[in-house]
């Protein structure tokens, strides 16, 4: 398999690029997720001439604006460089299908970055860093992350998720588009994206039965926007139990009673949380191979990633 094209913060590989010449190795990113992500790495403050080790920077509030300034001399104002780098970096992204970036950065961060006002005070309202911020202007439906987050199992698998959806979509939609690939990609996502939000869900169903009548490539842009927001939803317990069940009706004249008995009964045990999802989705998965139910062999929400990454083994 290809490997997927992925941004990275140098940092989170081990390349000793912080203010202070050390790094932020994250073993889950260059140990595990390298089998299938080729990493771009980038460290913005680096490549905007700081040097290694280097003054600290941080957000500071200045008349309502969000700069990123030296910690000891606020007369060193760092934001232009890091919003410019990131313009002038975007083009050659174009190609990736997730981003993971270093927590807490006043350039890297994505979420709660601390804020100071301009005498040194925390604020109350945190921000994004300087060039995930601009970055983010340009590539607003990237899925985006941070090495911290990703320690909470659910936004872990959530954000493996994405990635992999958006490769799928460059890979099966953006370079042969037309009304069919998208009407077979939505059939591939729909237990996956019942899974998300049900709701949006039906929105993207509307939006598909318009294939081959509204234009094309607007059509692609809206169901991707939502599609997108769809799966930023971290899937819920109860919803993984209604898709389960749902797809278990495929099956039902096709299994013994005791088998269905058994499959409810591990669902059941799942919804109370006394067994973790990859066990009931192994099963349902077995029968369905068994009895070759073609439609739900096709269905990414049995396979979302590589069954390797083991992420459903403890949701």
């Amino acid at each position: 398999m290809q490997k997927i094209k992925v941004g990275i913060s140098s940092c989170l590989l081990g390349q000793a690029v912080r203010f202070n010449g050390s790094h932020k190795n994250s073993p889950f990113c260059s140990e595990v997720l390298s089998e299938w992500f080729e990493f771009i790495p980038i460290c913005p403050e680096v490549e905007i001439g700081l040097g290694i080790p280097r003054e600290p920077i941080r957000l500071v509030n200045e008349n309502n604006q969000i700069r990123v300034k030296n910690v000891t001399d606020q007369s060193k104002d760092y934001t232009v460089q890091l919003q410019q780098f990131a313009d002038k970096k975007a083009p050659e992204l174009n190609d990736l299908c997730g981003y993971i970036f270093m927590q807490k950065s006043p350039s890297c961060g994505v979420f709660r970055v601390k804020v100071y006002n301009q005498n040194g005070m925390p604020e109350t309202n945190p921000a994004m860093g300087a060039y995930a911020c601009q970055l983010k202007k340009h590539y607003p439906l990237l899925p985006m992350e941070e090495a911290g987050r990703l320690n909470d199992i659910s936004l872990r698998e959530n954000f493996i998720v994405r990635v992999f959806a958006n490769h799928d979509w460059r890979e099966h939609v953006l370079s042969n588009p037309s009304a069919g690939q998208l009407v077979s990609f939505h059939t591939r996502y729909k237990f996956l994206l019942q899974a998300h939000s049900e709701a949006q869900y039906r929105k993207l169903g509307q939006l598909v039965a318009q294939a081959g009548s509204a234009p094309l490539d607007d059509l692609l842009q809206q169901y991707f926007s939502l599609f997108s927001a769809c799966l930023t939803n971290v899937a819920q317990i109860n919803s993984h139990v209604n898709v389960l069940l749902h797809m278990l009706g495929f099956l039902k004249s096709k299994l013994p009673s005791p088998v269905k008995s058994s499959l409810i009964n591990l669902i059941n045990r799942y919804k109370e949380q006394k067994v973790h999802l990859i066990v009931p989705i192994t099963m349902l998965k077995h029968y369905v191979e068994i009895h070759q139910i073609e439609y739900l062999m096709n269905q990414k929400y049995l396979s979302p990633y590589p069954y390797e990454l083991g992420l459903r083994n403890n949701l």
